[in-house]
């Protein structure tokens, strides 16, 4: 196991995976640990549909067809229309770092044809071999059920990074939930709060080493005595 503190600081959001595959023992045992997240009230209200092989593969399409209509997103919880600063700013310094990175050690493409459009690796859900889609009732979506269900996925992430995975929580996956409703009828019923890739980081992709920054304590941190 890795030690506390690096855990933490050194688990990044991985972007693309190799193909190796992930053993359905270890999906159960790094769920195994991480229900042991905390809820309120001891609730446990948080539901994870693990999905893998042909499944993926339709979740996968429906996504495609998803971002390729051009539909507005469609949520089960609200997310932010914009953000206001600083939030707007950091986000926009990530996005412009990250793609800076990447450009600059990606060879150029010879083949002269088009880039693909942002979010097809997304769709592809980063070639990460399983998806866990994270859900709540809908009696219970709002409010303490999402915030359980991000303690869930945090945990799952950092259960993952201690045994040499990588994964990324993503709410953009969901924003179109009826489209993974119609591939997956057992999510009847449930409100969808984020997706989490899950698989072994690919370690030559640059979209997976660009340098990260955080802001000081000192800007969210408040002492009060």
């Amino acid at each position: 196991m890795v030690e506390a503190g690096s855990l933490i600081r050194d688990r990044r959001s991985i972007r693309k995976y190799l193909s190796r595959p992930v053993t359905p023992a270890l999906v159960a045992e790094i769920l195994a640990e991480a229900r042991w997240a905390p809820s309120a009230g001891n609730t446990q209200s948080t539901h994870v549909y693990i999905v893998t092989g042909e499944a993926l593969r339709r979740v996968r399409a429906g996504l495609k067809a998803g971002f390729e209509s051009g539909a507005p997103p469609a949520p089960d919880v609200d997310m932010p229309v914009a953000w206001p600063e600083p939030y707007k700013t950091r986000m926009a310094t990530l996005f412009e770092r990250r793609s800076s990175f990447v450009a600059a050690g990606s060879p150029p493409s010879g083949d002269g044809g088009p880039a693909a459009p942002p979010w097809a690796s997304l769709a592809d859900v980063f070639g990460a071999p399983v998806l866990l889609l994270i859900a709540v009732d809908r009696e219970v979506a709002s409010g303490l059920g999402c915030f359980d269900a991000g303690l869930m996925a945090q945990t799952i992430a950092l259960s993952a990074h201690a045994r040499g995975l990588g994964s990324c929580i993503m709410t953009s996956i969901v924003r179109h939930p009826d489209s993974l409703r119609a591939v997956l009828p057992q999510l009847a019923g449930k409100a969808l709060i984020a997706a989490l890739a899950l698989g072994y980081p690919d370690p030559d992709a640059a979209v997976n080493r660009f340098p990260r920054e955080r802001i000081s304590t000192s800007e969210f941190v408040t002492a009060v005595e």
